[in-house]
């Protein structure tokens, strides 16, 4: 009897070790803390890698936001956790808080695989790298003249602008001038601009305008083909445009006033035709004459104005951003 339970007690001892080392074989090593999160925009399938190939290991639904622990050298694709599951999802589905260019390029612990890089780079000279930005105080030391590098951020993309490389297994910063491309193109990988009001403003104004002329021409086609004397179809209805600039973002930036305002103008203007046409298609504003229409033409008439004028102060903003150490 004391032979059999001693038998026992040896067995249950064994398999608790069995499954502690189990354990420790198949668990995942603990993932940092996370600094950057992300929130899925759409349905969007967690891969076990980042590309379409890889296998699905779930759908991640709408306005779901995740810790993120990697991204590709291209920022095209984002490493997070969804249910316990390390996976990547395509950044276009996503959006995000935090400095994602700062998250490991090719994630943490991924599953193995093969990539080529977005672009390489060769230092042109022994090149100065930097910490956090292209600034004196940030002087990390000098690459050797004719260093390979792998390029996987940038700040700006024409003139003189900066350029994130990954040496000696680490995130530094250089400028662009240093540097001659030698694979790939660095227009594909991810412009920081967006973190500072400056390049905000610029990449907003571009994208406003651009919004802006969509509902123009289609509200535009509507009034010319009534004023034409032709029926149109109540429906659909072009999309009223919001403007995506902050108010906040243009007082630390008064050099985009006049393009904000010539902005508002335009977005007034198109907006205040599409209700128009929302009212005469309801019957709120009677019958449509053609001093009503005459009306909604020259509103449009000074938007189209106002367009124009917003676009024709994008270059030379652009051309003088301080980021960028231009003026």
């Amino acid at each position: 009897m004391k032979r059999h339970v001693i038998g026992i007690w040896v067995l249950v001892m064994l398999w608790g070790v069995l499954a502690v080392r189990g354990q420790e074989a198949t668990s995942e090593p603990e993932l940092p803390s996370a600094s950057v999160y992300v929130t899925t925009q759409d349905f969007s399938s967690l891969r076990a890698g980042p590309g379409r190939a890889f296998l699905r290991l779930g759908i991640v639904p709408p306005t779901v936001t995740l810790p993120a622990y990697g991204r590709t050298s291209d920022t095209r694709w984002i490493q997070v956790e969804y249910e316990g599951k390390r996976g990547w999802i395509a950044a276009i589905l996503l959006v995000w808080t935090g400095d994602v260019i700062n998250l490991p390029v090719d994630g943490v612990n991924p599953e193995q695989f093969i990539r080529r890089a977005a672009a390489l780079g060769v230092t042109t000279r022994e090149t100065p790298y930097y910490d956090k930005q292209v600034t004196p105080e940030y002087l990390v030391g000098y690459i050797p003249e004719k260093t390979e590098l792998e390029l996987t951020g940038r700040l700006g993309g024409e003139g003189f602008f900066r350029f994130q490389v990954r040496y000696q297994g680490n995130l530094y910063w250089v400028g662009s001038w240093d540097i001659r491309i030698i694979d790939g193109d660095y227009r594909r990988l991810l412009d920081l601009a967006y973190l500072f009001p400056y390049g905000r403003l610029v990449i907003d104004l571009e994208d406003n305008i651009a919004q802006s002329l969509g509902s123009y021409s289609q509200i535009l086609d509507i009034w010319q083909r009534l004023g034409n004397g032709r029926q149109v179809a109540c429906a659909p209805v072009p999309p009223l445009v919001q403007r995506q600039i902050t108010d906040t973002d243009v007082r630390r930036e008064q050099a985009f006033i006049p393009a904000v305002i010539a902005l508002d103008g335009a977005i007034s203007g198109i907006n205040s035709a599409i209700s128009a046409f929302e009212d005469a298609c309801s019957g709120l504003s009677g019958a449509l004459t053609r001093e009503m229409i005459d009306t909604q033409l020259t509103i449009l008439e000074d938007a189209e104005r106002n367009l124009i004028l917003a676009g024709s102060l994008i270059e030379p903003l652009r051309r003088r951003n301080p980021v960028l150490g231009s003026s």
